[in-house]
């Protein structure tokens, strides 16, 4: 399926769940997801600039990515699939899903946005809100992998931050238009103990721009990267009943 995908899904694969890394991440956030969940093969997505696709310019706009994902997908997406977003990652799949509206592509049946509050309101966590030409994002990188349990070379380092300019260049100027509703159905998750994106700041007002239902999952910020039973069942009981909103 080309450079968005590392692999190619199963052909018996009912269900497809295209994963977003978080901002300045890339596939391998999902290195630790098992293969399948139910019936859905989990899809990390891969944004160019990173990993395999590390020589490929970083899209700083969401018009732009949202533009090349959906070009790929509408000639791949042949049976149902969902989104999965993780923080600076649900912005991405939201200008996704508006790109392939207006292409009249077959919309995901599900999305799954966890640690983001409402995008019609606001940009979420405090790296949307530094001061991108003074802040060392490369000690933010540094502390991000720390936090999450992942040891990385110091050169990788540099080039991450690098990939995270880049994305919060994108996020800077963006915020979701209300007046078009989300197109899908919205499983808003939080994390209990998150003390980048708190549990407080993701729930309210997202009645006003999608069709939202609200889960809390114990664990902090990077509880995702190890998908815990609480998440993987989460994302079973959204994909299994996507109609009972």
């Amino acid at each position: 399926m080309g450079s968005w995908l590392l692999r190619r899904p199963p052909e018996d694969a009912r269900t497809l769940l295209f994963a977003f890394p978080y901002a300045g991440g890339g596939a391998g956030t999902y290195r630790a997801w098992p293969a399948t969940i139910g019936d859905a093969a989990v899809c990390p997505v891969q944004p160019p600039g990173r990993e395999n696709r590390l020589y490929e310019p970083a899209h700083r706009s969401h018009q732009a990515f949202a533009a090349d994902l959906a070009e790929f997908l509408k000639d791949h997406v042949d049976r149902p699939y969902a989104f999965f977003g993780h923080c600076g990652g649900v912005p991405f799949a939201l200008s996704t899903l508006v790109a392939l509206a207006e292409r009249g592509v077959m919309l995901p049946q599900q999305l799954f946005a966890s640690s983001w509050g409402a995008p019609h309101r606001s940009l979420y966590g405090p790296l949307n809100f530094v001061d991108l030409a003074t802040t060392d994002l490369a000690s933010e990188v540094a502390d991000m992998y720390e936090k999450a349990g992942i040891s990385v070379r110091d050169d990788f380092v540099e080039i991450a931050a690098d990939v995270l300019r880049a994305d919060l260049e994108a996020h800077r100027p963006w915020l979701y238009d209300a007046a078009t509703r989300v197109p899908c159905p919205v499983t808003v998750i939080s994390w209990s103990e998150d003390d980048v994106v708190q549990p407080d700041l993701v729930h309210p007002h997202w009645q006003e721009c999608a069709d939202a239902e609200h889960v809390r999952i114990p664990g902090e910020h990077f509880a995702f990267l190890d998908c815990p039973d609480p998440l993987r069942d989460t994302i079973l009981a959204g994909l299994e009943a996507p109609a009972a909103r």
